[in-house]
């Protein structure tokens, strides 16, 4: 149909296009970086490996498709993470070290980036039992001892850490072993022979049994003599002579065992009590007198024992004495010899004797039949009289009622009935 261009002044009729949607469609963006991975999980493996498994996230209009994956661990809680790239679910997370608490995160990746890491999954790795330790280590101890030790063995994938050992020691080659269990490194490995070899081994343990045992070391124990024990002192106390300078020191022999050899010999060291300083006297025996002390002084002494070791031993604990503080000596009466029971002492009928003040004061005295010349009678006493002398005292009374060998004792006594010096006759026959 032709077409007539329009008549001047007229307007041409509209002409009706045909009708579009305004609806606009929008793909998928391939550009941007993709969703956090989803159910982060883990499983035991073979010995301490975890096997991490996750869900890879879906792509949406902010998140394009995750292309891989990174994987990070590490001991759980403290922030000191590993990271290995693109990895695949499942994972086998390797080389951690057994009955371990392990983290472990994932994170998507694509060309536009990376993802938040997904939530922490936590698991501990399988406990398995320690490695064996390497070869002790010997050497001499005190004596016949040896002092073992060793290195706790690492931790690996197969291997937990070792919380306990166990020792086993033989003589060498004779596979005769005696275990110890529980113990720690350096350890006193006592009561062996003196020159014997010994075989020693050590074992690790903990919650997932015991290793193999280590190699064995092997050392000679030395040989004696060792310096003795250092004995122990029974008794710091006056004798019974009537003297004020003296104390008698008796002593027991110490014990040996296979770290100490006997005693031959023995070396004794006294002075005033808590002062710490000493006098020496070497090469004495049980008992031994110390001479030339003071009335009433307190004294300390010590026993050191001695042998053909190059050492003697420590000094024994301090035992502590006090000289008596007066004197007693026979006076005009003294007892015969011979006697007979239940009948006024002879020759005389009484006894007396001089008690003097060096330097406590004597306020009473008494005397006293005994079986013992050494130990110093507490019952029974006879009290005795002033009889007129200076620092005199005496008594009548008679012989024992029982026949056999007596003692006579003289005692000097202070303030409170307290004995404060001592005089025992020679033995009496009582018939």
């Amino acid at each position: 149909m032709p077409i007539y261009p329009p008549t001047p002044g007229h307007r041409a009729p509209a002409v009706m296009l045909p009708a579009f949607s305004s609806n606009i469609i929008t793909n998928t963006s391939t550009t941007a970086p993709p969703n956090t991975p989803l159910a982060v999980a883990l499983a035991a493996g073979s010995g301490s490996d975890l096997i991490v498994t996750w869900t890879a996230p879906a792509a949406d209009i902010t998140h394009g498709a995750a292309t891989w994956f990174n994987l990070q661990s590490g001991p759980s809680a403290a922030d000191l993470w590993t990271t290995v790239a693109r990895v695949t679910s499942p994972h086998l997370l390797s080389g951690l070290p057994a009955g371990t608490a392990i983290d472990v995160q994932v994170q998507s990746a694509n060309a536009a980036g990376t993802s938040p890491w997904s939530v922490t999954a936590t698991l501990t790795t399988a406990a398995t039992v320690p490695s064996a330790p390497t070869a002790p280590s010997l050497a001499q101890g005190s004596g016949t001892d040896l002092t073992v030790s060793w290195t706790s063995p690492p931790v690996d994938s197969t291997h937990s850490a070792a919380t306990a050992f166990n020792l086993q020691s033989s003589p060498s080659g004779a596979n005769l072993w005696t275990t110890v269990p529980n113990v720690t490194s350096p350890y006193d490995l006592s009561g062996l022979g003196s020159g014997i070899a010994i075989d020693v081994r050590v074992q690790s343990a903990n919650a997932g049994g015991t290793s193999a045992w280590s190699a064995t070391a092997t050392a000679t124990t030395a040989s004696g003599p060792f310096a003795p024990n250092a004995p122990s002192v029974a008794a710091v106390a006056p004798p019974p002579d009537g003297t004020n300078t003296k104390l008698t020191v008796t002593w027991t022999a110490p014990a040996t065992d296979g770290n100490h050899s006997a005693a031959t010999g023995y070396n004794l060291r006294y002075g005033p009590s808590g002062a710490g300083t000493w006098t020496t006297v070497s090469g004495v025996s049980s008992p031994y007198v110390i001479t030339g002390l003071t009335g009433a002084a307190a004294i300390d002494v010590e026993v050191q024992a001695t042998n053909a070791a190059a050492s003697p031993s420590a000094w024994s604990t301090v035992a502590t004495g006090t000289t008596w503080g007066a004197t007693v000596a026979p006076a005009t009466w003294t007892a015969a010899a011979t006697q007979v029971h239940n009948t006024s002492v002879a020759p005389n009928g009484g006894v007396n004797m001089i008690a003097t003040a060096a330097p406590t004061a004597v306020t009473a005295a008494a005397f006293a039949w005994s079986l013992s010349p050494s130990i110093r009678p507490t019952t029974n006493l006879i009290a005795a009289s002033s009889d007129g002398q200076t620092n005199g005292w005496g008594q009548y009374f008679t012989a024992p009622a029982t026949p056999g060998t007596y003692y006579l004792w003289a005692l000097a006594q202070g303030s409170g009935g307290v004995a404060i010096g001592a005089l025992v006759s020679s033995a009496i026959m009582v018939s």
